[in-house]
């Protein structure tokens, strides 16, 4: 809808005496917008003004949630940030909006209303009266943050950069480089803050301590706006604030498209905190500081679309960034008492993890083949359309698996169809079991479980039946990227869907399993980019699983430009997924799925994705999420992928091929441990899982191997020392480095018993595969 368009729907009357003649016509009206006040706390009669209270009780003990402790006094905003306090902010710093503090769309569209005028050096923003006292919404993090800088620098033409947070112009998805700075006077709480503000009470009957609500109230708040334990949340439905009673006594006048589900600021004026808050138990959630590394940002408060009311638990996030604007994130500040020291961090905040490898503990249970039990290494690419003359090449190429999708085992369009592809499903099975290639089915089969289809459901048990004796068959892909098909969203209905998505999987499982019941089969999925989705709510509906990445997209090229975002996120993902397995005794080790590996490929007449060349990347790839804990190589797709990346996965599968033996035998139990002089962190965004060396040791009859990697910049003098119980042989010998025309000797320390590779040089994306003989020459 046009900004023309859209004023035009406003209601014909207006309150005047509420909203303050001169923001009236200013929004409403032709008139260019006013500049900025130079205080936002005074805002026009009728308009909310920025409130803050003082929280006090310094060193107060935390709560049994062990959060709310907080050991100095500071003051907190009484109400969420709200519209027309951010159209002051925007009509001050967004005239060309280079941060994007404006969503472009969603805040039109959104509850806030916000619409932008005029062209870029001139914009103006205006939106709806009757939104000017709801929350905002649709702000990141980032936007809060310069927000925040913008008070902090005295607002007026404040910068936004610099404050309360060294911004620079970044706004990405990392929030880990970006932290409150030491003389910040507004910034955005941080949980303890957060939290003490919402539920801690000096005065609660009895003696000082923590509400479950932060209403005053142990129990669940209803949403009467007279009830001195109210508040905007989701009871099976939204909350009308169109017949919502808001703080002033009148029905709010809202356009039925904006704002529809959000009261006004302390709409609910008898319910609020201990402190003097108001809406921490409703309406938006809000932005804390708080960080699940490296991505995930903490969000506290109820809303309006979500069922919790605020009980004193952290809102659980499953992919929103710092970059995320959704209808139902606003914030609200806070700010440094005028006589109180300045705010300090948790311990934890304040300082990245310790470095360290990935954990030698991670659970190792690598795939099986399903008929002789021994680890199987799967070498494998998807595809559409498969043949036997594709099997023929692909032999060729040194892969040993493939996943075959969609239409042989498409059961959805009733019997006759069924048996036309189960015949062609075995005669595929048939060359694939000749050529020695496993072949793993994708299928949709969940959509039966999902609807209650029980004929589609017969049909499923059906194909399984026929095909769980064929020894080609190493198991089942009941779907690929759910966490995209499902989504992780905050809201009532997103979390209902997710239970249903994840509930067809399991009963999608169990009917598999019940027909085909040996247990080396596994029922996976692939996903995208773990953890950032709603990948741990499948984990229990499945035996394995593989992670989707890019080596190089578009959209991630900020960290450098030079293409280590991609194979970076790789490990990353597969670390994430690894440890995931002590949570899940049934996993099996996710393995990568890399896709693109050559000159300028798209798809579907899209814009060039990758990169030409490709192969050392994703060489790095393949070896980074070994060392990281991940099992196997899968390629997509191959079906639309060029000569040149047929070639490079080829050449890579063959590599990999020379130490399946090694993989099969020592991949469960490794036979040595390394040390070496690298093992510090210095990417601070892959700090919670990818040390700047991985390592993975492996051995066969004859030989030891030490797969290295480099994950994050140039050492000049790598040195490697490694423990073999075994070695009886104490003489030196030459370490030899994998396809490359150098070595190293290998020396026995007899003071430590170690063995040493000296000094050697390795740059961000180097693997150096050693090869060591067990004996010497």
């Amino acid at each position: 809808m046009t900004p023309s368009a859209r004023l035009a729907r406003l209601p014909s009357t207006l309150r005047l005496r509420r909203l303050g003649t001169a923001l009236l016509l200013a929004h409403v009206g032709a008139a260019a917008l006013p500049p900025a006040r130079a205080d936002v706390f005074q805002m026009p009669e009728g308009i909310r003004s920025l409130e803050t209270v003082e929280v006090g009780d310094p060193g107060n003990p935390p709560d049994d949630t062990g959060w709310g402790a907080v050991p100095y006094r500071y003051r907190i905003g009484a109400y969420e940030v709200t519209t027309a306090q951010y159209l002051e902010f925007l009509n001050a710093k967004a005239k060309t909006d280079l941060y994007g503090l404006r969503s472009n769309n969603t805040m039109e569209s959104g509850g806030c209303g916000i619409l932008r005028q005029g062209e870029a050096g001139r914009f103006a923003y205006l939106a709806p009266p009757e939104t000017w006292n709801l929350p905002v919404n649709h702000v990141s993090f980032w936007d809060a943050c310069r927000f925040c800088n913008w008070l902090h620098n005295g607002q007026g033409d404040g910068d936004t950069e610099e404050g309360a947070y060294s911004l620079r112009g970044y706004a990405g998805l990392d929030g880990r480089p970006v932290r409150r700075n030491a003389h910040a006077k507004w910034f955005l709480p941080n949980e303890d803050e957060w939290y003490k503000a919402a539920y801690y009470d000096p005065q609660k009957p009895g003696g000082a301590g923590y509400w479950d609500y932060p209403t005053r109230s142990d129990r669940r708040p209803d949403r009467d706006a007279a009830s001195p334990n109210g508040a905007n949340w989701y009871d099976g439905s939204y909350l009308d604030p169109r017949r919502a009673v808001t703080r002033s006594g009148e029905l709010a006048a809202l356009d039925p498209e904006v704002g529809r589900y959000l009261t006004e600021a302390g709409a609910f004026a008898e319910a609020r905190s201990g402190w003097g808050t108001w809406d921490q138990a409703g309406n938006v959630a809000e932005w804390t500081e708080g960080l699940d590394a490296p991505f995930l940002r903490y969000f506290w408060g109820g809303s309006c679309a979500t069922a919790d009311a605020g009980r004193n638990e952290r809102v659980r996030n499953r992919d929103f960034s710092s970059q995320t604007e959704d209808s139902i994130l606003g914030f609200r500040v806070a700010a440094a008492a005028s006589d109180a020291p300045l705010p300090t961090r948790r311990a934890a905040e304040a300082t990245p993890p310790p470095a360290a490898a990935v954990d030698p503990q991670v659970p190792r249970r690598p795939w099986r083949d399903p008929q002789s039990g021994n680890p199987y290494f799967p070498l494998a690419w998807f595809t559409w359309g498969s043949d036997e003359a594709d099997l023929d090449a692909m032999a060729a190429e040194g892969v040993n698996t493939v996943l075959f999708v969609e239409s042989p085992t498409d059961v959805e369009e009733g019997d006759a169809q069924l048996e036309r592809n189960l015949a062609a499903m075995r005669a595929y099975l048939d060359h694939a079991q000749r050529r020695g290639i496993k072949v793993m089915i994708q299928c949709g089969w969940y959509r039966a479980f999902r609807d209650g289809d029980v004929a589609y459901q017969q049909r499923v048990r059906r194909y399984v039946e026929a095909v769980r004796d064929h020894p080609g068959l190493l198991g089942y892909q009941i779907y690929d990227e759910p966490e995209y098909k499902a989504g992780g969203g905050l809201r009532e209905e997103d979390q209902r869907y997710l239970a249903q998505f994840v509930d067809a999987l399991t009963k999608t499982r169990a009917a598999i399993r019940e027909s085909d019941g040996n247990p080396r089969r596994t029922v996976q999925v692939v996903f995208n980019l773990v953890p950032l989705s709603s990948w741990i709510d499948y984990l229990p509906a499945i035996d394995a699983f593989q992670i989707d990445r890019y080596p190089c997209d578009s959209s991630q090229a900020y960290f450098g430009h030079r293409g280590d975002w991609g194979p970076l996120m790789m490990a990353w993902s597969i670390a994430h997924g690894a440890a995931a397995l002590h949570d899940h005794p049934r996993l099996h080790n996710p393995a990568p799925c890399m896709q693109g590996v050559g000159s300028s490929h798209t798809e579907a007449g899209q814009r060039s994705l990758w990169r030409n060349p490709l192969y050392e990347e994703t060489r790095y790839m393949a070896y980074s999420s070994l060392t990281a804990g991940g099992w196997g190589v899968f390629h997509w797709i191959r079906n639309a992928s060029c000569p040149e990346i047929r070639l490079n996965v080829s050449r890579l599968y063959n590599e990999l091929r020379l130490l399946m033996p090694a993989l099969e035998q020592s991949f469960e139990r490794p036979p040595f441990t390394v040390e070496h002089n690298g093992q510090g962190i210095t990417r601070d965004f892959l700090a919670d899982r990818v040390a700047d060396l991985t390592t993975l040791a492996l051995e066969d009859e004859s030989h030891y191997y030490l797969i290295v990697t480099d994950n994050s910049r140039t050492f000049e003098n790598v040195s490697l020392r490694l423990n073999l119980p075994d070695a009886a042989d104490l003489r030196p010998r030459e370490a030899l480095v994998l396809h490359e025309d150098w070595s190293r000797e290998m020396i026995h320390d007899p003071q430590t018993g170690q063995w040493v590779i000296g000094d050697h040089k390795m740059c961000f994306g180097d693997v150096n595969v050693w090869v060591i003989p067990k004996t010497a020459p």
